[in-house]
């Protein structure tokens, strides 16, 4: 069964979306390029934040926010639509480029913000491409620990409250993320974070369902613990 997704004003939402049949169409520069020049075409447009990123050869993650509009769907529609129809025009070549509809996660900013940029921007560390993300360019990972990148990123304000200048913001990142890979096993997969529903506390995932949805399959689903403060209700079991 396929769940009606949740979107809102103000959410933030880590996408996940798949090249059809994972195939790995991201392979030369301009690839990559043009897709970070339509998710800026795609900021202007309809002004949602991006916070952290991570294209990779067959898959692309994202975390943005909305805090203007409910417009989640209209935004990636957008970003795959205008994506796909460039590729296969700059590639001479015709078919489905992405494999199926976007995954959304919600996620509880307060508990899980840092832990889901975390996750997305060590994809290629965790895949055992690279040996550290700074070696991946194709991510956010150095916009937050240099200041250097391709594409800016918005800083959420949990990340600004790392320091007081943008220096210590960016050692203070390194500092976390380094013993949260230790302590919470971030080099390994972890399902719930791209096959969650909704990510965070128990009490915020049923707040969420509370306020946003009386579907049936939400209202049945149960929270599965992971730990002392963070709960996911998943899609299926993983």
């Amino acid at each position: 069964m396929r769940p009606i997704r949740i979107s809102m004003v103000n959410g933030l939402f880590h996408i996940t979306t798949r090249c059809n049949n994972k195939n790995f169409y991201f392979q030369q520069d301009e690839d990559f390029i043009e897709y970070l020049k339509v998710i800026e075409k795609a900021r202007e447009k309809y002004s949602f934040k991006l916070h952290a990123y991570c294209i990779t050869s067959n898959h692309v993650h994202l975390l943005i926010s909305t805090p203007t509009d409910d417009n989640l769907s209209r935004l990636m529609q957008f970003i795959n639509g205008e994506y796909a129809k460039n590729y296969n025009r700059r590639h001479k070549r015709t078919g489905h480029f992405w494999g199926g509809r976007f995954y959304s996660t919600i996620i509880d900013s307060e508990t899980q913000l840092l832990n889901c940029i975390f996750y997305i921007e060590l994809n290629m560390t965790r895949n055992n491409v690279t040996k550290h993300p700074k070696e991946w360019k194709w991510s956010s990972y150095n916009r937050h620990t240099t200041g250097e990148g391709l594409i800016d990123v918005d800083y959420h304000e949990i990340y600004m409250n790392l320091g007081k200048t943008m220096k210590q913001r960016q050692k203070k990142y390194i500092e976390i993320m380094e013993e949260r890979m230790k302590e919470r096993g971030l080099l390994t997969k972890k399902p719930q974070m791209t096959y969650g529903l909704i990510f965070g506390s128990e009490s915020f995932i049923k707040d969420v369902i509370s306020k946003y949805t009386s579907h049936k399959y939400y209202q049945k689903r149960k929270c599965c613990t992971l730990d002392q403060s963070t709960s996911c209700l998943r899609r299926f079991k993983t």
